[in-house]
């Protein structure tokens, strides 16, 4: 079968499964030399096809900077690796806040469908930057990118952390909620007044002068409209980090690229991360059929991925033999 996995709306017609990719694994496939064409064959053949998003990209990027004295090589050979599977055809996914914006969109077009993935277009720009990337170190436009991202989640950890210490009431009350009553606590903040506010706060921040009220309108229809999974991830996304800083009195650095990653899986029907534990949260934060996988290192990781689409049409076979865990979002 041949189709075009580059631009389509979430829910079209004969699209394949879609597995996207934390960075760990991206990395692992290099290092285990995993051929690209013949894995985008193989999933090809299965109906499936892999995921990457900017995410990503600004990850290997960082990789320039590093402190050991192969930084810089290491970093072109990712993305000497990485544009073998653009050259392939594999999806691109939009990141989280132009996804958000997607459904913005679709909730008021009231068509239903989610733009989430590259057109033409943006696939080509991907493509070309993965290919400068490849071929140099990044240029200035990369290194703003990478700096803003890293102040970002900076600024996001320092912040939270600011929060509970002038609203000491506000961690008392997290505090109360136990890891066994995450996910109904987690629902019920969602489908109320604070899951609103929280979606609304983040639309006041993307768009420019949109008033506070229409912002909480458009935020409680969505909430309430079934396509969106990222608005409802993300209000869960906020409200986990919340609940994780106020319990563990601060967030590791790498919690706010790791959220980010499962939130950009929110459309996709497996994520796959090398993280295991990603598996008590990942779950948590995606709110639709979507699947998690997390590779234990026991198969390699082609394998491994295509042992992952045969037990994802089949829940209950090789799961002893992939040696891995693949759970389904309880929500």
């Amino acid at each position: 079968m041949e189709w075009d996995t580059r631009h389509f709306a979430y829910n079209c017609k004969m699209r394949p499964k879609l597995i996207y990719l934390d960075t760990n694994l991206w990395n692992r496939l290099n290092d285990q030399n995993i051929d690209p064409d013949k894995l985008v064959s193989d999933l090809r053949d299965k109906n499936a096809m892999l995921v990457l998003s900017g995410q990503t990209v600004y990850e290997f990027s960082r990789t320039f900077f590093g402190s050991k004295s192969d930084a810089v090589s290491r970093a072109q050979e990712l993305f000497k690796y990485l544009r073998r599977y653009l050259a392939a055809g594999i999806v691109c996914a939009h990141d989280v806040m132009e996804q958000l914006k997607g459904e913005i969109a679709a909730l008021n077009s009231g068509r239903g469908a989610v733009v989430v993935f590259y057109d033409p277009q943006q696939y080509a720009m991907v493509t070309e930057e993965v290919e400068k990337l490849a071929n140099g170190v990044p240029d200035e436009k990369a290194e703003e990118f990478i700096r803003d991202r890293r102040r970002f989640s900076e600024s996001t950890r320092s912040d939270q952390k600011n929060h509970f210490e002038v609203k000491q009431h506000m961690k008392t009350l997290l505090n109360a909620t136990s890891k066994s009553e995450l996910p109904v606590w987690l629902e019920t903040k969602v489908a109320g007044n604070d899951g609103a506010a929280i979606l609304a706060s983040h639309i006041l921040r993307m768009y420019d002068n949109v008033p506070p009220e229409a912002a909480i309108n458009t935020a409680i229809a969505l909430l309430g409209f079934a396509p969106p999974r990222v608005s409802k991830g993300i209000v869960r996304a906020d409200l986990y980090y919340n609940w994780r800083c106020a319990t563990r009195g601060s967030n590791s650095k790498d919690l706010v690229d790791d959220l980010y990653h499962v939130l950009n899986a929110s459309y996709c029907d497996i994520y796959a991360t090398a993280e295991p534990a990603q598996a008590g949260y990942a779950p948590l934060i995606l709110t639709g059929p979507t699947l998690v996988a997390i590779y234990d290192g026991q198969l390699p990781i082609d394998q491994w991925l295509l042992d992952v689409m045969c037990d994802d049409e089949d829940p209950s076979s090789g799961a002893d033999q992939a040696d891995r865990q693949l759970m389904e979002n309880p929500s």
